[in-house]
């Protein structure tokens, strides 16, 4: 992590930011590995089968699975994020491709925090280039990384493609996500992830 631009009277609070946004991102990317490698099993063996809260529950249509992904992410996201923010997204849809994107918060990337005033922070994440992408002591991910050995699917990529830029705001003592921008690893031009 590395503080830039930002007056030494603001570091602490960015480093508080800072921390907040990691250990989001990194609930994030364990749950979009997860919802990706179910996916993959749905679609390979026509059932998925879960068991939380000592309820078992069985998914055979994959959109009923997407449908539920999706109140799945946004009940991880919504505290965390502004309700601006909220009313902007078009679809709280995640888990598209394997490895998830932030899941270079575990295996190498920079997360650069500016902050000029008290209530607003702006982070980078940037992932490491040729980095492995994959933690492997995840059953889920060591799954995936096999399918992938043995033909897998397109949504299936060794690579990292995107940087993320957070807008984070202070509300009630606690650090949310404003505004979520992402670019291709290597541009200059942002655009608004209106599905985050």
């Amino acid at each position: 992590m590395q503080v830039v631009d930002t007056p030494e009277k603001f570091h602490p609070a960015a480093e508080e930011a800072a921390q907040a946004l990691t250990s989001l991102l990194r609930e994030l990317a364990a749950m979009e590995n997860k919802s990706f490698a179910q996916y993959t099993r749905l679609c390979k063996k026509g059932r998925v089968i879960e068991f939380k809260d000592g309820v078992r529950r069985e998914f055979t249509d994959i959109q009923d699975w997407k449908e539920e992904m999706k109140l799945r992410f946004a009940a991880l996201l919504d505290p965390h994020c502004t309700q601006k923010l909220i009313a902007q997204r078009r679809d709280c849809l995640h888990a598209d491709h394997f490895p998830s994107s932030f899941s270079c918060v575990n295996t190498g990337c920079t997360l650069s925090v500016t902050m000029k005033s008290a209530g607003k922070a702006v982070a980078q994440l940037v992932p490491d280039e040729d980095s492995v992408p994959f933690d492997l002591s995840d059953p889920d991910v060591r799954y995936l990384v096999e399918d992938a050995k043995r033909g897998g699917h397109s949504a299936q990529y060794y690579g990292y493609f995107q940087k993320y830029r957070f807008v984070l705001k202070r509300q009630a003592e606690e650090w949310h996500i404003d505004e979520a921008s992402c670019d291709s690893l290597h541009g200059d031009r942002w655009r608004r992830d209106y599905y985050f």
